[in-house]
């Protein structure tokens, strides 16, 4: 297995969703589509949330986007989705 292939075994995590797909980080609260990640090497390699500033990882805290219509990156939504003001 390659780094390459990394984006397509995510998009298989969630179940027939694919790359590209919105999910929503349960530790942030930001949106981000399946097969963005970033490698955290403390973590041994833990594919965690794009967000720099964010602790979670894209196996246990990444849930797929349920609200209306095209998220925002970079802003916070609820746990149902809905825009924090």
């Amino acid at each position: 297995m390659s780094d390459n292939d990394m984006p397509e075994i995510h998009a298989l995590m969630f179940e027939g969703r694919k790359v590209g797909d919105w999910v929503w980080c349960l530790h942030c609260q930001r949106v981000y589509k399946i097969g963005e990640y970033r490698i955290e090497k403390k973590y041994d390699d833990l594919q965690m949330c794009p967000y720099k500033d964010c602790d979670g990882d894209t196996v246990l805290d990444a849930i797929p986007w349920q609200g209306e219509g095209e998220p925002e990156r970079g802003k916070i939504y609820d746990y149902d989705h809905k825009p924090v003001v």
